[in-house]
């Protein structure tokens, strides 16, 4: 039996009147990778995006437990990303301007994955602590950081402040929308950050996502994606105020939010963002569910031809939501020979979940002599990325990305 959680209110205002706005069907979870010589099965689950109106949240209706979606062995790492690392190092660098200084300035990262946003601040000169509750953890303590290894709840919040004080900063770089619990996120939050303390949370924006049909973003491990607007709730529920705010290109569009006790000083701004949510959202959502039957259409339509004439494609990349796209083509192995991560990827020698697409070393993908006319960009979202590297890489085929 599934171990789902239903939500029938707003977990970030309380209103009980959500509205379900998209259902994109059963699928597995993103990081369910399972060994190649695995006979296992990946189980699969509903993805129904329920809508909020009052704030502007949008939520999974049906929520997956932490343990299941974040096991030990999670894959996923940020070192391996550039797109990810120049986002980082940005944020940092926004920190910085905002208090001036940041030697000796106390950061907690939670969810700090292999440390690799704590490396920027540490070269700033800061004391560097982060929650992980995956085997990452081992990556940014052998980076030279003080790590927690568990799921950020009461009982490691108490014990974090108990033996660490309260911190100058804390930070949620794509976590935030990750932690199921939201209520007790925020008192735990609360917690750990001074009075004079800064907040920084960075995560998908829901504007962007609708703006740019983004569907693969709603993901099993988003029980939550926000809007300007719930932001605002949010500093309001923590006693404190959306001081600023900034729309970012990070996963095809990030909101980076900075919350203390200091006045927003771009008011104007941030007003006409919320009118322009209030406005179009519940619109943009109608057109993202057309927009998907299209995109398979017309997708499955240009693919099936390029493989009709050159046989199975060979990818590159396999970013978690990359899983959803794949699952909705109905695509396996006769249709995808293999996916090509970068050397010491924890995701080589898996499947992709839900087929029997081995993802494999690209050394494998660069040593063969056989010459590929086309690549299946799976990290559509960047692409200048992709394309650069495969370039520095003497590919000369042309690379197609799932997603336009």
């Amino acid at each position: 039996m599934i171990d789902l959680k239903e939500i029938k209110h707003c977990e970030l205002c309380g209103d009980k009147d959500l509205k379900e706005v998209l259902n994109i069907g059963n699928h597995p979870l993103c990081d369910d990778l399972v060994p190649v010589k695995s006979n296992m099965e990946c189980t699969l689950y509903p993805i129904t995006i329920l809508l909020c109106e009052s704030c502007l949240t949008a939520h999974q209706k049906f929520q997956i437990r932490k343990e299941i979606l974040f096991p030990t062995n999670y894959h996923y790492r940020a070192r391996f990303t550039k797109d990810v690392l120049n986002g980082m190092k940005n944020l940092v660098n926004d920190c910085e301007k905002f208090l001036n200084n940041l030697q000796n300035v106390k950061i907690l990262d939670v969810g700090c994955n292999d440390g690799s946003l704590l490396n920027f601040f540490k070269k700033k000169g800061s004391v560097t602590v982060g929650i992980e509750p995956t085997k990452a953890a081992m990556d940014a303590t052998e980076a030279g950081h003080k790590i927690y290894n568990g799921f950020f709840d009461t009982r490691l919040a108490e014990k974090i402040f108990k033996e660490e004080g309260p911190f100058d900063v804390v930070v949620f770089t794509n976590v935030f929308a990750h932690i199921d619990d939201l209520k007790n996120l925020l008192l735990n939050t609360k917690k750990m950050l001074k009075k004079d303390g800064l907040l920084i949370i960075e995560n998908h924006y829901l504007g962007s996502v609708l703006k740019g049909n983004q569907f693969d973003t709603f993901y099993h491990e988003h029980p939550r994606t926000y809007s300007a607007l719930s932001f605002i709730n949010i500093a309001k529920i923590l006693g404190l105020k959306l001081t600023d705010f900034k729309l970012t290109s990070r996963y095809g569009g990030n909101i980076r939010v900075f919350i203390s006790n200091k006045e927003n000083s771009n008011r104007e701004f941030l007003d006409n963002v919320i009118k322009n949510e209030n406005r179009n959202f519940k619109l943009l959502f109608s057109k993202m569910d057309t927009f998907i039957s299209i995109w398979k259409k017309e997708t499955n339509s240009k693919l099936k031809k390029i493989i009709k004439e050159n046989g199975p494609l060979v990818a590159k990349a396999f970013p978690g939501r990359a899983a959803i796209l794949i699952h909705l083509l109905g695509y396996d192995k006769t249709e995808i020979s293999a996916v090509y991560e970068k050397e010491n990827s924890l995701k080589i020698d898996h499947f992709v979940p839900g087929t029997k697409i081995p993802i494999k070393s690209e050394k494998e993908l660069f040593e063969k002599k056989e010459k590929h006319k086309y690549l299946l960009n799976l990290a559509w979202h960047i692409p200048d990325e992709i394309n650069t590297y495969m370039k520095e890489k003497n590919f000369e085929g042309k690379i197609v990305n799932i997603l336009e």
